[in-house]
């Protein structure tokens, strides 16, 4: 057995309540012996809250200031170069654009993307591809409003007004800085301190970990750990989580649920944060909801988290039925010579059936019956008792990546996934959608507890971020937290995501057998 060591600072003599640091106007001092450190295994660590609470000063407003301002001024350059750059080409490919125009235009582009917080400093979770489509959006209320003013252009400003030609050039604009946010744009990784109970910031570092977009630097516990947390500098105490921000540079702290930190403390702990130039995150205990679905209300003196109900039911469910519907059987009409070459393949390769029907359980627990291409012997079924001992996957799935059962054909198809070209016919029967949960057998329904029961609350799907995500590679877990996020933060917007995923995992064919 190996024993691993946590390095822990015991602070426990020191209130809850944090030190604010204030601002001081001095430079501040090199770290000395006494600055705090984790503490190696069999070392004694007798520094206190209030010692360490010192060692770290606040940065100066000013120098915070200074040192965003640097960062967005290097960008907004950056943005100012390529905006001449794409005006000058545009004034060259465009006769009616006088170059005058475009570079005065150019060079007032930045500034509104300024004025329209582009480069305000990127928060927790914030992505390239959000500050894309910021600079996205930027360019199309411009163009609507240069096009809504085209009277008034064309009648002062004349032939340089052309309120057509300024459209043009502010696309070419916006879609040279939404290029330069999503490729120029150098990735960042936060650094996070994590604040909370030794369990919780385990389970945290998981979370993190399988994102892998952040970086834990640091973590704060209410107690001394007890599991384990490998190499991570770890502080007992949450009353200096601004000062191992600071020691750390890290860019947010993250209170956890649990914490143990009354209202005031929060806020407390969001002053000192902030006095050291990062960012306070406090979490919800939610589990798996998207952003879009929570928002922060203030009622009674209280601050909540609102959270929007799953979209089960309405008009968005109307216009993916029917757009489903309709892509399957175009989907069909046009798959129809290939459909007919893979059942006569199957039908070649082994005796049987080429579909495969078996018995699903639909939205609600209704049971349907589900068409493949056949890509197993026609004795599966029977011989699956016999090969319970050699299944790889747990929970209620069966899964043997090299199944003998698996025909010659029948391998190719589930590696190109083309067994599953049938099921359009499930989804213009209605049993079934293009996206949507993983269909489940009823003797799998019958083992579910709670969290995968939520997965019937919707038609299964042909693929699904199941899919997209691994397929048989996953868990019975992964699969159903999967699913379950799915079913609670379904949009149009995620179907066409998980539908260009689609066709990735298809060509890597990672998890297929």
């Amino acid at each position: 057995m190996t024993q691993t060591t946590v390095r822990t600072i015991p602070l426990d003599g020191a209130p809850l309540v944090p030190t604010v640091p204030r601002p001081r106007e001095t430079e501040p001092q090199p770290p000395s012996d006494a600055t705090p450190t984790p503490t190696g295994p069999g070392q004694a660590a007798d520094r206190t809250a209030e010692q360490i609470t010192h060692q770290a000063p606040a940065v100066p407003a000013a120098e915070l200031g200074r040192r965003q301002a640097q960062r967005t001024w290097s960008v907004v350059g950056v943005d100012l170069v390529l905006a001449l750059a794409a005006a000058a080409t545009t004034g060259l490919a465009l006769e009616t654009l006088e170059l005058e125009l475009a570079v005065a235009a150019a060079t007032a582009w930045p500034l509104l993307l300024l004025a329209a917080g582009h480069y305000r400093r990127r928060s927790l979770g914030e992505t390239r591809t959000r500050r894309a489509w910021s600079a996205a959006w930027t360019g199309v209320r411009t163009c609507v409003l240069v096009l809504a003013l085209a009277p008034w252009l064309g009648a002062t400003a004349g032939p340089l007004g052309d309120p057509l030609v300024l459209a043009q050039l502010v696309a070419v604009l916006a879609a040279t800085s939404a290029a330069h946010a999503l490729v120029l744009t150098r990735g960042h990784r936060p650094r996070l301190v994590l604040a909370g109970r030794p369990r919780d910031v385990r389970e945290a570092m998981l979370e993190l970990e399988a994102a892998d977009r952040h970086e834990v630097v640091a973590a704060c516990l209410t107690r001394p750990s007890k599991v384990p947390l490998g190499d991570l500098p770890t502080y007992v105490g949450l009353v200096a989580a601004a000062e191992v921000a600071h020691g750390h540079h890290a860019d947010a702290v993250v209170v956890l649920p649990g914490a143990r930190l009354g209202a005031v403390e929060v806020r407390r702990l969001h002053w000192a944060v902030a006095a050291v130039g990062a960012e306070l995150c406090v979490g919800t205990g939610l589990i798996d909801v998207a952003p879009a679905r929570a928002r922060v209300l203030a009622s009674g003196g209280l601050n909540l988290v609102h959270v929007v109900p799953a979209a089960l039911r309405g008009p968005r469910r109307w216009v993916k039925e029917v757009v489903e519907r309709v892509s399957a059987t175009l989907g069909a009409v046009l798959l129809l010579p290939l459909v007919l070459t893979v059942a006569l393949l199957v039908r070649l390769d082994s005796p049987g059936p080429a579909i495969y029907r078996q018995q699903r359980v639909g939205r609600d627990g209704r049971l349907f019956t589900m068409y493949k291409f056949r890509s197993m012997s026609t004795t599966a079924d029977d011989e699956r008792t016999h090969l319970v001992a050699r299944n790889e996957a747990d929970g209620v799935l069966f899964k043997i990546q090299h199944d003998p059962r698996v025909t010659r054909v029948g391998r190719w198809l589930r590696r190109t996934s083309l067994d599953e070209l049938p099921q359009l016919l499930n989804v213009v029967r209605g049993e079934m959608s293009l996206v949507g949960p993983r269909p489940a057998l009823p003797d799998e329904v019958a083992r579910y507890d709670v969290d995968p029961r939520r997965r019937l609350v919707v038609k299964p799907g042909m693929t699904g971020l199941w899919q997209v995500s691994g397929r048989s590679d996953l868990s019975w877990a992964e699969s159903v937290r999967l699913d379950v996020r799915y079913v609670d933060n379904w949009s149009l917007g995620l179907d066409l995501a998980i539908m260009v995923r689609t066709l990735r995992a298809v060509v890597s064919r990672r998890g297929a057998y």
